[in-house]
């Protein structure tokens, strides 16, 4: 299950290779023990600590539900999380809010009861971490990347002079960026995934798709970027015809289907679609009239 990518540096595969609701994990075995997320599932959890011991040190990448889960597993682990988003990862009312779900009370019992059958409680207990924050684990050194966009705190971290950065949910995957929470930005998302490709790691690792190396790293970057590009483009032609936002939300532009829960996707959606529509009217591709949207 473990994959040792380089000397002490370990790929935690998730259940379900990633797939939501679990998420891969970065564990560095050193004088200290470090682990980067948490989501990898209970019985992952518990072949870890057998194989490894408890690790001394947690980063949370970000506060979404898939990453925080089984605290009460790491009793006396110090855990840390970038301090914008540290109020959502210990109230569930706070990650609801950034879902758009609070007014949703009859939803938000069925969602409540599907987070706990992956084991997501709020965390008790959390530090925070700065940007560029370097954690010295002996020989390895493990470095805070500040790359909001997903989250208003989300963070990738870089193994330093390994060429080796875990990206989390600039995760690479074919779905492409997801921004469905009332704290995501756009452009700080383009603007994170810019960062990595700059930094030019050799290998990258990601919470919900797995591992790519050399030249596949800029490829499926630049592939990820390009999928606001897509969608603006998706939006603009079908505002040819005018339509209010509600409207707009049903064709499931950037979803392409709603699955269940449809509450939860639709959403999502909404919001998602929403930030496009503020930059495309602040950059006059479009108006608004009477409520509808409608290209220039």
């Amino acid at each position: 299950m473990f994959q040792e990518i380089i000397d002490k540096v370990w790929f935690i595969p998730s259940k379900d290779y990633g797939r939501y609701p679990y998420a891969n994990s970065l564990f560095i075995s050193d004088q200290k023990k470090l682990l980067i997320d948490t989501g990898f599932g209970k019985r992952g959890i518990k072949k870890l600590i057998k194989t490894f011991g408890e690790p001394d040190i947690i980063l949370y990448s970000h506060a979404h539900e898939d990453h925080v889960p089984a605290e009460n597993l790491f009793p006396t682990a110090k855990k840390y999380i970038h301090p914008n988003d540290k109020l959502m990862a210990t109230s569930e009312e706070e990650l609801y809010r950034i879902y758009g779900l609070s007014d949703k009370r009859e939803f938000l019992k069925l969602v409540a009861t599907y987070y706990k059958s992956f084991h997501y409680r709020p965390l008790t207990s959390v530090e925070t971490f700065n940007d560029k924050q370097i954690f010295n684990l002996g020989s390895v050194q493990v470095k805070v990347l500040y790359s909001p966009g997903h989250s208003a705190g989300h963070c990738c971290f870089e193994i330093l002079d390994e060429s080796l950065v875990f990206s989390s949910d600039i995760d690479l995957t074919s779905f492409g960026p997801w921004y469905g929470g009332l704290d995501c930005d756009i452009n700080d998302f383009k603007n994170s995934i810019e960062a990595v490709i700059r930094k030019s790691p050799k290998t990258i690792l990601t919470s919900h798709k797995g591992m790519f190396q050399n030249d596949a790293v800029r490829d499926n970057l630049s592939q990820y970027l390009y999928k606001f590009q897509e969608r603006e483009e998706k939006i603009l032609y079908s505002l040819e015809k005018e339509q209010t936002l509600e409207e707009l939300t049903s064709h499931a532009l950037i979803h392409g289907k709603f699955v269940e829960p449809k509450e939860f996707f639709i959403t999502a959606e909404r919001i998602m679609l929403e930030k496009h529509l503020v930059i495309l009217l602040e950059t006059n591709k479009l108006e608004l009239y009477h409520g509808r949207f409608r290209t220039l």
